[in-house]
């Protein structure tokens, strides 16, 4: 006997995914000192970002941006953490960033949740803005400047483990010039800016999720034109950067937004470096000296498709903040409705100060774990001038946000059964559903709803036949995760 039911629906599914982006310093230094020597700052750092929790979540990172990289920091550094969570837990994409400068940027990744699609190097000088055409012009430069980006940008693309096509996300990881080393006006930072927004326009799949990433030295804070061009605003050259302005509007969304923002859709944050600034949770600049806590140059900048409230198809999109059961306190961090936050920085401790300072209660959570939060603030700090085996701590903080990875209910269809053929001792029938979709023939001998077992999981659309036909068995076909 033969008896098909509807397809039980998806509510809607969710993983998780932690990720980080990290200047660590070890090409200024000319060391791996902070990974390798006897202290392994840096990799108890990154142990305790998995052990800290943003909202009730707490998980080891998924995927990792590196700038300031020497040839040989990410195999070490892959080797230390694979000593603490076991062997072939992470590993690092092996592509060359062409650096011409302040070392290379990279990425090291979980193997058993994310797999990297691809990697490529943007290209370097004024002649970066790409067209619809595929060939370039030079970026604008308000300020006059003419030497553009000075390291290239790299991009990854970057799907979860076991999901599909519409999983995947591409994550532009920078080391925009210093203002020690660009003009007044940041005409290099805005370069690289303009070339990595118009290579998501025509080089990226309509409907792509991206991140935004890396070491950019915003030193002028929000009003600089590279943090306008990435979150869609008016630049001083007069360039409308918004996916609905008439110059930039197309299929692609690549307009990005801050998940520091406090509103929810979110907007653009404010910020000077600057003493007059009330966002002291912001900052992510040096762990010590006349620097700490007192500039914002990191960003991670998810675009449109990466926000629920503008997303209702899934995919990988940033977490919402929940509340957090460890920030007694209430500190700003907590007050913004996303999953994000500045590693040793919650606004418990004034601009300017260290992260050891007796003030700083941003890791709360960590007070008895190990490593435990006193570690940690002392393993975040970057001390003197040291190199090898004093090398100690990292140049900036690390930031890091939770992404849900979303499957919406309406994933997969109602499976359809046919072509059926039964003989005297075996019954056969074909299951269409969604394409690509997983969908489960299970059996009984009776129609309990708890007496159901799978017997057959597979892709859309597929055959199946029963050899070992009972005298009365039931059929039904469902979808599965």
């Amino acid at each position: 006997m033969l008896t098909l039911f509807s397809a039980q629906f998806l509510c809607a599914q969710t993983r998780t995914l932690r990720i980080i982006s990290y200047n660590i310093d070890c090409e200024d230094r000319g060391s791996d000192g902070n990974i390798t020597n006897a202290m392994h700052s840096l990799p108890t750092v990154v142990q305790a970002i998995g052990l800290h929790h943003l909202g009730t979540n707490a998980q080891p990172f998924d995927v990792m941006s590196c700038e300031e990289l020497n040839a040989t920091t990410l195999s070490n550094f892959v080797v230390q953490l694979n000593l603490i969570y076991g062997a072939g837990t992470y590993t690092y994409d092996k592509t060359t960033d062409p650096d011409t400068g302040g070392g290379p940027d990279g990425i090291i990744y979980k193997t058993n949740t994310i797999q990297v699609l691809s990697a490529r190097a943007l290209p370097t000088g004024q002649t970066v803005l790409l067209q619809s055409n595929g060939t370039f012009v030079a970026a604008s430069s308000p300020g006059g400047g003419v030497n553009g980006v000075a390291r290239a940008p790299m991009l990854y693309q970057l799907r979860p483990v076991g999901l599909g096509t519409t999983n995947d996300f591409y994550f532009y990881v920078s080391h925009a010039r210093a203002s020690s080393s660009d003009d007044a006006i940041g005409d290099a930072r805005y370069a690289e800016a303009q070339e990595v927004r118009s290579d998501a326009k025509y080089n990226l799949p309509a409907g792509s999720h991206i991140l935004y990433g890396g070491d950019w030295n915003l030193d002028s804070g929000s009003y600089e034109n590279a943090y306008k061009c990435l979150a869609g605003q008016v630049t001083s050259d007069g360039t409308n950067w918004s996916d609905t302005s008439s110059f930039w509007a197309n299929t692609n969304q690549t307009q990005a937004y801050d998940p520091m923002s406090k509103t929810a859709p979110p907007t653009t944050v404010t910020w000077t470096n600057a003493a007059a600034d009330i966002l002291t949770y912001l900052y992510d600049d040096a762990t010590e000296g006349t620097y700490a806590m007192s500039s914002r140059l990191d960003i991670q900048l998810p675009n449109a498709l990466m926000f629920a409230v503008y997303n209702s198809k899934g995919g990988v999109q940033l977490a919402p903040d929940t509340a957090d059961p460890y920030d007694i306190s209430n500190f700003p961090a907590a007050k913004y409705p996303y999953a994000f936050e500045t590693f040793g920085n919650d606004g418990s401790s004034t601009r300017g100060t260290s992260a050891t300072n007796a003030s700083n209660h941003s890791l709360n959570d960590l007070i008895n774990t190990t490593p435990n939060a006193a570690t940690v603030y002392t393993d975040l700090q970057e001390a003197g001038t040291g190199s090898g085996s004093t090398f100690v701590g990292s140049d900036h903080y690390p930031i890091f946000g939770d992404y849900n990875i979303v499957i919406p209910v309406t994933a997969a269809a109602t499976p359809v059964v046919g072509s059926l053929i039964a003989t005297n001792r075996q019954i056969q029938f074909t299951v269409t559903g969604t394409a690509g979709g997983s969908y489960a023939v299970a059996v009984s001998t009776n129609l309990s709803k708890t007496n159901w077992v799978a017997i057959l999981t597979n892709v859309s659309p597929f055959s199946f036949k029963d050899t070992n036909l009972l005298p009365q068995r039931f059929y039904r076909a469902r979808s599965v995760p």
